[in-house]
């Protein structure tokens, strides 16, 4: 079955790979080492849509309602990370999962996110609003701004939250819009 596509350009988007990450509850006020060559947050003006994330306002489930890649990047659409339906679940207990579907995420699909055993990938968020995480064995992190829309804008609504994935250099890969669910599938 072929999604519908919005009469937008649609972005590309990531089907049945499901990773889990744990994340480090004392990173929480860490900073650590931002990769060799990769800008800090720009500042941002009183008036702006947005803001950078704090650690708190991950808390929750996201589904990722729109994704794309810069240009200058070769999209493999049989990645996991563009597939069309994607899944965040950011705990307390600073934990954090990711589920990438071809098919619609459903309530067991959610479920067995909840239940998988955990990965040790060690996240935070710095005092610039980047998202940092770093896998076991990995030798570099992946940074991501993030940055929380205030107020609606275009395709975006308040609360929304923007992940932008950037490599060593710090260029942007990918982008991500994540929307809050406000219940978790049951």
């Amino acid at each position: 079955m072929t999604p519908a596509r919005p009469a937008r350009r649609a972005a590309p988007l990531l089907g049945a790979a499901l990773v889990t990450l744990t994340a480090c509850a004392a990173l929480q006020d860490a900073r650590p080492d931002a990769p060799a060559g990769a800008p800090a947050a720009a500042p941002r003006a009183a008036d702006a849509a947005m803001r950078p994330c704090a650690r708190a306002d991950l808390l929750g489930t996201w589904q990722v309602v729109r994704m794309g890649a810069a240009r200058s990047v070769t999209v493999d659409r049989s990645a996991p990370e563009y597939y069309p339906h994607q899944r965040y679940v950011f705990a307390a207990d600073a934990t954090m999962r990711y589920l990438a579907a071809q098919k619609a995420i459903t309530a067991e699909d959610h479920r067995t996110l909840a239940a998988a055993p955990a990965t040790t990938t060690m996240w935070a968020v710095d005092e610039t609003g980047r998202l940092l995480t770093q896998a076991d064995g990995v030798p570099r992190q992946e940074v991501s701004t993030c940055a929380v829309l205030l107020k609606q804008i275009e395709a975006g609504e308040a609360g929304d939250v923007v992940l932008t994935r950037l490599d060593a250099e710090g260029r942007a890969l990918s982008r991500r819009q994540l929307r809050r669910l406000e219940r978790a599938p049951e």
